[in-house]
C-alpha cells in the first residue's frame, strides 16, 4: 500500500496526454523521499470532447486511450485515489461546431454541465477540467459561464473540483459572467515561466490558494522548474502544474525533475524518487 498524501504545503497538478494506464499508476509512484508521500496531489486526464455539428447539438467524446482507462482500466484511477490524489477530466473542443464558449441556448449549457456530471459520476471521478480550445465556434462569456454554473448548481457536484486551463481568456473573467466566481482552481498554461501570469487572476477574484503555474518539460530545463516553482512558492500561489510528462520524460528523468520542484517547496534536501 502506498503512502497518503503529500503533507508539505505546495500542492503540485499533473495533466497526463492521451495516457497510457500505466502512466496513470505511475503518478502515485512518485513519492517525496524524506515522507514516502506522493509527489502529486492532482491528476487530470487529457482529455476527453466535446463534439458537435452545431453549438446546440455538443455530445461527449471519449478517444481510444480515455476509454481504455475509464472503461477497463478504472482501477488504475481508484490506485490514485487511494493515496489521496484526486482524478479529474478535461473535456476538450475537437475541432467542432460545439464547445464550452459556443453561442448555444442555456437549455443546451445545461443539458452539457448534466452529461459532464453524469460521467464524472459514473466513472467516480473528483471533478472536470475545462479546456477551451479546438473548437470552431467560441467567444460567448455567457454561455461560458451558463456552462460553468450549471456544473457547480448540480446536486452530484457539491465538494468536487471545477477548474480551468487559463491563458488569454480575460474576457470571460468579466462581470456579469466572470468565471472567478464559478472556477475553484486555475492551471495557468502558458508555458512561459513567469508566475506574472497569474497575478490577473487575482485580479479576477480567484485566490492565489486556488492558482497554479504551468511548467513543460518540452521548454523548461529541471533546473528552470526549479526556478519557476520557487517564484510561485515565493508569490504565495498554491504550486505548480506539470504539462504531460508522459510525453517527454521517462521515470528516471522524471523523478529527477520533480525532485528540483520539491526542493524549492519544501527545501535543498528534498528528493522525488519512484518508489514501486
Amino acid at each position: 500500500m502506498l503512502a497518503s498524501f503529500c503533507a508539505c504545503a505546495a500542492r503540485n497538478v499533473v495533466f497526463l496526454n492521451n495516457p497510457s494506464p500505466q502512466d496513470v499508476k505511475d503518478i502515485a509512484h512518485y513519492r517525496v523521499k524524506s515522507t514516502g508521500k506522493p509527489f502529486f496531489s492532482d491528476l487530470v486526464l487529457f482529455a476527453a470532447n466535446i463534439n458537435g455539428s452545431t453549438p446546440n447539438t455538443p455530445v461527449l467524446y471519449y478517444n481510444t486511450e480515455m476509454s481504455t482507462i475509464l472503461n477497463q482500466n478504472i482501477d488504475a484511477v481508484r490506485q490514485l485515489q487511494n493515496n489521496g490524489i484526486k482524478v479529474q477530466i478535461s473535456y476538450l473542443g475537437n475541432h467542432q461546431n460545439a464547445g464550452w464558449s459556443c453561442n448555444m441556448t442555456s437549455r443546451t449549457a445545461t443539458r452539457l454541465a448534466n452529461a459532464m456530471v453524469a460521467d464524472v459520476i459514473k466513472y467516480g471521478l473528483d471533478g472536470i477540467s475545462v479546456d477551451d480550445e479546438y473548437s470552431t465556434c467560441s467567444g460567448s462569456a455567457s454561455s461560458f459561464y451558463a456552462v460553468l454554473k450549471a456544473i457547480r448548481a448540480h446536486p452530484y457536484f457539491g465538494g468536487k473540483t471545477l477548474s480551468k486551463a487559463l491563458w488569454s481568456d480575460s474576457q470571460y473573467f468579466r462581470s456579469p459572467y466572470n468565471a472567478a466566481n464559478q472556477l475553484t482552481e486555475g492551471y495557468e498554461m502558458t508555458y512561459a515561466g513567469s508566475v506574472g501570469y497569474l497575478a490577473p487572476y487575482v485580479g479576477y477574484g480567484m485566490a492565489k490558494s486556488s492558482l497554479f503555474l504551468g511548467i513543460s518539460p518540452e521548454f523548461s530545463s529541471a533546473s528552470q522548474a526549479r526556478s519557476i516553482a520557487q517564484s510561485v512558492a515565493n508569490g504565495g500561489y498554491q504550486g505548480v502544474m506539470i504539462w504531460a510528462p508522459n510525453a517527454f520524460l521517462d521515470r528516471t528523468a522524471a523523478a529527477q525533475y520533480y525532485t528540483e520542484i520539491v526542493k524549492a517547496q519544501a527545501g535543498a534536501t528534498e528528493s522525488v524518487e519512484y518508489m514501486p
